[in-house]
């Protein structure tokens, strides 16, 4: 009887995973699941099964009836980086999700910027750390941004007024939207303000946090378990590691799962699922001389309920090209070419 409850839940939670995620090939992906990967092989986890389907299907983050379409700093190719306007005109277009990057400032309130430094994008000098929120409020955060005209950089942001946000201000504006934030600092009580800040605003199941810093990122999860985060710097290699490990064995001819592939080392799979903190690797395709993204550690990754998110792709042949190889999300400065070749797709709702 719990075998049969068991078998009945897992159907009907993996029929609605296909149902909200990429139509190609899922059908072949299910019924080798439920005929080799199940029915024949009476030993594999079926709760351990169950909780990775629903972490990959389920959480607000991730779940979408597309890859989704993430812009890097808003509409960071037409617009300087980080500012309301770009902001906008990302929410507008209708991308699924805004980047973002977060410092603390002097006085305890997280903005959004990139560098450690003002100079390259605004009139100020120094370090964001060293000034308040309101002295930040005085600089003109579109001050350098440049566009070539005739051969001669223009300067067309400058003086129109746009400034440096904290967070607080931002987020509210656009509640239909996901952000994607990265905590740039190293200060240690930053992972625990920015949870604090995130309850404050109800914004917790449409953010996910992540950081080049992976001290950070760790105590970010131990204060907000409930916030989904991506792999950091160690985790990532981690990953790539024993996706490379596996792909050797058992996807030498193809990227298909075969019934052998999922009964081969079940065990020791199941186990590394639920050691993973993390919903979402957000890595380029090549890290240095490494190659991380190709059809075959995308497949590894969705077997063991990862998304992956590719940063940052800017040219339509890369774009098709990853789509192909179903990524689950691309980070780009100009969201709009990104959205005109998912509508290319058959995907739901796209």
């Amino acid at each position: 009887m719990f075998h049969q409850l068991m078998q009945s839940l897992r159907q009907n939670i993996f029929k609605k995973w296909i149902q909200l995620w990429h139509p190609v090939n899922l059908s072949t992906i299910y019924q080798t699941f439920l005929e080799g990967g199940v029915r024949k092989k009476r030993n594999l986890n079926h709760n351990n099964f169950l909780i990775i389907m629903w972490k990959y299907s389920q959480h607000p983050f991730i779940r979408n009836t597309r890859p989704l379409i993430m812009a890097h700093r808003g509409v960071s190719a037409l617009i300087p980086e980080n500012t309301l306007p770009a902001f906008e005109d990302a929410y507008n277009a209708g991308v699924d999700c805004i980047e973002t990057d977060v410092h603390l400032t002097k006085d305890g309130h997280f903005v959004f910027f990139h560098d450690n430094m003002l100079d390259r994008t605004t009139n100020g000098t120094g370090k964001v750390s060293d000034y308040t929120l309101e002295e930040l409020k005085k600089l003109d955060a579109g001050y350098r941004f440049s566009q070539e005209k005739n051969g001669e950089k223009t300067f067309p942001f400058r003086g129109k007024g746009l400034k440096i946000h904290a967070i607080e201000e931002i987020i509210p504006l656009f509640p239909n939207v996901r952000f994607n934030i990265d905590i740039k600092d190293k200060i240690k009580k930053a992972p625990v303000l920015l949870a604090q800040k995130l309850q404050e605003l109800n914004a917790t199941e449409r953010v996910m946090v992540g950081s080049f810093h992976q001290a950070q990122v760790n105590a970010f999860r131990k204060v907000a378990p409930e916030i989904a985060t991506s792999a950091g710097p160690r985790e990532v290699f981690s990953f790539w590691r024993k996706a490379k490990k596996f792909a050797k064995r058992n996807f030498e001819k193809s990227t298909d799962f075969s019934a052998e592939m999922i009964s081969f080392k079940q065990r020791q799979l199941t186990y590394f699922k639920n050691e993973l903190p993390y919903f979402a690797l957000q890595i380029p395709e090549v890290y240095y001389i490494v190659r991380l993204i190709t059809p075959k550690f995308i497949a590894f990754a969705h077997h063991v309920g990862i998304a992956i998110q590719v940063w940052t792709i800017n040219d339509r042949k890369t774009m098709q090209r990853l789509l192909h190889w179903q990524v689950d999300g691309i980070f780009t400065d100009n969201p709009v070419v990104l959205l005109e070749e998912v509508k290319k797709f058959n995907y739901r709702n796209a």
